[in-house]
């Protein structure tokens, strides 16, 4: 019998691609939506040198971060515990996440779209987002050959 709050899991494991091979990265989204988690798991099936962790809240996204050192974080603006731009400035200002790339993944007016890039968000992909960008984004960010970074 499987637990009914397990989807909603604190930090969800999503796939593991073997560890050492060409390519592997780790990325971890912080995002409490779960249609948009869906639709990042099924895009990331394209990308199997992805592993994916989601975490549906900032803190719990935050020590996930410090804890796998990630790649590359995408981040929802607005999450159950805090905004985009407050886990943005815990990421930044932490020695261990500082130097990791966020995507703000956002359905926001241009106008916070520029604070959370001003605030240190790599880049920003509006909701719905174009899925050839998002792609080109996973391309850029996780590349197969991790010395073409």
């Amino acid at each position: 019998m499987s637990d009914p709050g397990a989807e909603r899991s604190l930090e969800r494991f999503v796939q593991e691609p073997a560890e050492g091979s060409p390519g592997h990265h780790v990325m971890i989204y912080i995002e409490d939506d779960e249609a948009n988690i869906a639709l990042v798991e099924a895009l990331l099936r394209r990308r199997p040198r992805i592993e994916l962790h989601v975490a549906i809240n900032g803190r719990d996204g935050v020590q996930a971060a410090i804890a796998k050192q990630p790649g590359l974080i995408l981040l929802d603006n607005h999450l159950p515990d805090a905004t985009g731009s407050e886990i943005l400035r815990e990421l930044t200002s932490a020695t261990a996440t500082a130097g990791i790339p966020v995507v703000v993944l956002s359905s926001d007016s241009g106008e916070i779209i520029d604070q959370l890039l001003a605030s240190g968000a790599a880049e920003s992909v509006p909701k719905p987002f174009d899925i050839h960008q998002f792609m080109a984004i996973l391309d850029r960010y996780l590349p197969d050959d991790p010395e073409s970074r």
